[in-house]
């Protein structure tokens, strides 16, 4: 059963850390992408006039054109003619969405877009067109041919403008402003997390997905401001790498959002949103892919990224559900199935208007809603975060106060055991011996060094020593002992001693039976020490055949503190226990116990 249990542990572990692997390539490979489209020119662009004035107006006529060279079989050809009364320069401006743009001014081409040719690029994105008009233009031919790239873009028009590039920009400036205003917030607050997040891990504090969240947060504001018809504006050089850092955002946005969320959930859930991203970051990498070689487009892969997008969170809306119903008393620390409801209701109604609309632009629904889960989920991690806190800081403050209780006991059982009159006793009979036996008087000098070494080493060692080490202290003082009381015995059997025990632990117990149980006889007696081990514990047996006593007298452990500090050293350092057994004329027998395993 445990090598079942620790074999699912072992697999969620290791596709956890595969999952996690999957999705860095996946980003890695976005990134790179993104890094070559930044440093390299993917498009071809002619221009021959600089600009000047101020005016509007808008006349033309459109049609379309069938042409099989162009990528989607047909270019739409808009003309109009100038103003004969053009008083003042002004440009000629307008939209477009994947498609190609050349312009003509009686004749004579004066602009053109479209990718280079040696480029894995089929589109240019999004792009202004701003042409400057001159007033000598006045009554000129204008011809515009839009080539689009795609098929789905073919009866897409553009809506032709008239204008200063100052009033252009303000115009979209002030439409997209909303867009652009909730962007830079969902920007905010991933950098707030990822901020939070980097904190606590310098205060070597483990991370609960407040970094992934921050860093989806962050993703969610750059997809969103890079998408609106204003950033085109003021990234006029770069069109074809404003594109590609929106749709990279798309692509790969969902795995931190869904890693960060499987730190909630229990080992099922973790392992579904596992095998989820790893799904998710292979079909990034595929679509990184098909894009570089000159297969498809990001754009044209999109729907794949949509598929994954709804499918997540429908998972994420699953396992909220679930966890809420079955673990009540963990729904502060679990993401709220409305807050997951309302970022599904937001997404799919994005991606549905998408389809419709064939744009993205301004449609906030998603923005709004995805706002309204991660700050919700975030200020529960915060929250949960600040308990777990607190709840160690108790713990630190309750394990400081035993750490004291323990050296208190250490001092107290130190000082116990050397007491004056040994001392006094000792060092008389090392006296006597320099006398008449020189070299049992160095022995027992020998001997009451390691003892009082044994004693005072006790003050700076916190951990536990082994059965072995102790044993030798207890040999040191009964050889101090048997000077005086010669008649005294002691065996000892080590059944085991590959064990942890507390330091002084046995000796005072020794210590005790000769003292109260031997001495006490007409003629000497043994003390009894024997290690072995049960199925679940290591012990300690000291018996002697003594006078015996009552034990119920122990029952006021304030009379015998020597026992006490020793009982709560066992079950502080390792969980052991110690139990007496006496009556009188029987001896006494005291039982040391430590669990295997304990630390």
């Amino acid at each position: 059963m445990k090598n079942s249990t620790s074999d699912k542990m072992n697999k969620s572990v290791m596709l956890s850390k595969m999952s996690t692997a999957v999705s860095v390539v996946a980003a890695v490979l976005v990134l790179c992408l993104l890094l070559y489209l930044c440093f390299t020119e993917n498009h071809k662009l002619d221009y021959s006039r600089s600009e000047d004035g101020i005016i509007s107006i808008e006349k033309y006529n459109l049609q379309q054109i069938k042409d099989e060279s162009a990528p989607a079989g047909v270019v739409n050809e808009y003309t109009f003619t100038l103003d004969e009364e053009l008083k003042n320069d002004t440009h000629l401006a307008f939209y477009s969405v994947h498609q190609y743009v050349d312009i003509y001014i009686d004749g004579e081409q004066v602009y053109s877009l479209r990718p280079r040719e040696d480029s894995f690029i089929h589109t240019v994105g999004s792009n202004w067109t701003m042409i400057p008009l001159y007033r000598e233009d006045a009554g000129k031919k204008i011809r515009i041919d839009i080539t689009p790239v795609y098929e789905r873009f073919t009866d897409r028009k553009v809506e032709l403008l008239l204008g200063s590039r100052l009033k252009i920009f303000v115009d979209r400036l002030l439409k997209d402003l909303p867009q652009m205003i909730i962007s830079l917030i969902a920007a905010l607050i991933g950098i707030v997390f990822i901020t939070i997040a980097l904190h606590r891990r310098l205060r070597g504090i483990e991370d609960d997905g407040m970094m992934l969240l921050g860093i989806f947060a962050a993703m969610l504001g750059i997809w969103r401001f890079t998408d609106t018809r204003f950033t085109p504006l003021i990234t006029a050089e770069k069109p074809v790498l404003t594109l590609y850092i929106s749709l990279s955002m798309l692509i790969v946005g969902m795995l931190p959002l869904i890693k960060a969320f499987s730190t909630l959930y229990d080992s099922f859930g973790k392992k579904i949103l596992n095998i989820y991203c790893i799904a998710a970051a292979v079909a990034a990498v595929v679509q990184v892919i098909l894009q570089i070689s000159g297969s498809a487009d990001f754009r044209e892969t999109l729907f794949i990224t949509h598929i994954f997008i709804a499918v997540g969170v429908a998972i994420l809306i699953f396992f909220s559900v679930l966890e809420w119903i079955k673990k009540p008393a963990k729904r502060e620390s679990l993401a709220s199935p409305l807050s997951i409801l309302i970022l599904a209701i937001g997404v799919v109604t994005d991606i549905v208007l998408f389809y419709i609309k064939e744009s993205s632009s301004n449609l906030l629904f998603s923005l709004a809603a995805i706002l309204i889960c991660i700050t919700a989920a975030g200020t529960k991690m915060l929250i949960r975060r600040a308990e777990r806190e607190r709840q160690n800081a108790e713990k630190d403050k309750m394990l400081a106060e035993k750490e004291r209780q323990l050296v208190e006991s250490r001092i107290s059982t130190m000082i116990s055991q050397i007491r004056p009159h040994f001392i006094y006793n000792t060092l008389g009979s090392i006296e006597q011996l320099c006398e008449i036996q020189p070299e049992e008087a160095a022995k027992l000098v020998h001997n009451f060094a390691h003892y009082l070494r044994g004693n005072f080493s006790e003050l700076d060692n916190p951990e536990p020593i082994r059965l072995s080490q102790e044993l030798e202290h207890v040999r040191n003082y009964v050889s101090i002992e048997q000077v005086r009381f010669p008649d005294v015995k002691i065996e000892i059997e080590m059944k085991s001693s590959d064990f942890l025990i507390p330091a002084l632990s046995v000796q005072p117990l020794v210590e005790n039976a000769i003292k109260h149980g031997l001495m006490k006889l007409p003629e000497g007696g043994i003390v009894s020490v024997i290690s072995y081990e049960t199925e679940d514990c290591c012990c300690v047996s000291v018996e002697d055949n003594g006078v015996g006593f009552d034990a119920t007298v122990l029952m006021d452990e304030k009379k015998h503190i020597g026992l006490r500090n020793i009982r709560e050293r066992l079950e502080k350092m390792c969980g052991g226990t110690l139990t007496v057994k006496s009556s009188p004329r029987h001896g006494t027998r005291v039982l040391i116990s430590i669990p295997k395993g304990a630390k």
